[in-house]
C-alpha cells in the first residue's frame, strides 16, 4: 500500500534524466555568456557531426532512490498516506476535565484522499451526536502530514445543534505505510461557531486497512 501514488522505478528514471538535461542546457547557455566572454564560432550540424565536437557518449552515474526520495519528493507528488484506516484517539493531559490519561475518547475509520480531502467516521459516536467529520490535509514533510477536520456536534435528547468541533491532527507516518501516529486536538465550540466549550487533546494511532483486513485493527 505504501506505493500509493509514488513514481515508479520508469517514472524516475525518466524524471532524473530530464533534470540532468535541464542541467546541460543550463551549462552550455553559460559558457557564452560567462566572465572568460567566450564566442562560439558558428558551425553547421554537418561539421559538428564529422568534427565529434559533442564528444564520446559518457554515462552519468544518478542514485536515482537517493535522488528521487531525498532531494526529489517534493516533486513527486508522493501521497503514501492516501487509503482508508483505523485510528484510536487516547487523551492526554485531559484530567481537569475530568477525563483521565489512557481513556480512549474517539476512534472509528478515516480516509485519506489524493486530492486533500479527508472524511472520518466515529465508532464511538451515534450518528445522531454527528458522527461524521469531514476535512482537509496536506504534506509537511517526507513522511509527515496536518489534518484539520470539522465534526458538527448535535444533542438528540433536545435535537439542537451543539456546535463545531475543530480537530487538529499532526501525524507521520511509519517508513513501511501501514501505521501512523501523532497528537490530535479537539477544539469543541458553542453554536455560535466562536465561542470555545472545550479542548481535549491526546494522542493519535492508526492501522492500515487493505483488501486483505478481516478483522477490526487495533
Amino acid at each position: 500500500m505504501f506505493r500509493n501514488f509514488t513514481l515508479t522505478r520508469v517514472g524516475r528514471v525518466l524524471f532524473i534524466s530530464l533534470v540532468l538535461a535541464a542541467a546541460g542546457l543550463v551549462g552550455m547557455q553559460s559558457a557564452s555568456a560567462g566572465c572568460g566572454q567566450f564566442t562560439a564560432t558558428a558551425k553547421k550540424m554537418a561539421d559538428l557531426r564529422e568534427s565529434g565536437t559533442f564528444g564520446a557518449p559518457r554515462f552519468i552515474h544518478a542514485d536515482l532512490e537517493s535522488d528521487a526520495e531525498n532531494l526529489l519528493w517534493d516533486y513527486r507528488f508522493d501521497r503514501a498516506i492516501v487509503g482508508l484506516w483505523h485510528f484510536r484517539y487516547i487523551s492526554e493531559g485531559n484530567s481537569a476535565a475530568g477525563i483521565p490519561d489512557g481513556t480512549q475518547v474517539d476512534g472509528g475509520n478515516t480516509t485519506w484522499y489524493a486530492d486533500g480531502n479527508e472524511m472520518t467516521s466515529s465508532e464511538m459516536r451515534a450518528p445522531d451526536t454527528g458522527s461524521i467529520c469531514l476535512g482537509v490535509w496536506k504534506q509537511t514533510g517526507k513522511l509527515t502530514y496536518e489534518l484539520n477536520h470539522i465534526g458538527l456536534s448535535w444533542d438528540p435528547v433536545n435535537n439542537v445543534f451543539v456546535g463545531p468541533a475543530f480537530i487538529k491532527q499532526y501525524v507521520k507516518l511509519q517508513p513501511d505505510g501501514n501505521a501512523y501516529s501523532g497528537t490530535f486536538t479537539v477544539t469543541q465550540m458553542k453554536a455560535d461557531g466562536q465561542t470555545v466549550a472545550m479542548v481535549i487533546k491526546g494522542t493519535i494511532a492508526a492501522t492500515r486497512v487493505d483488501l486483505n483486513t478481516t478483522t477490526q485493527p487495533q
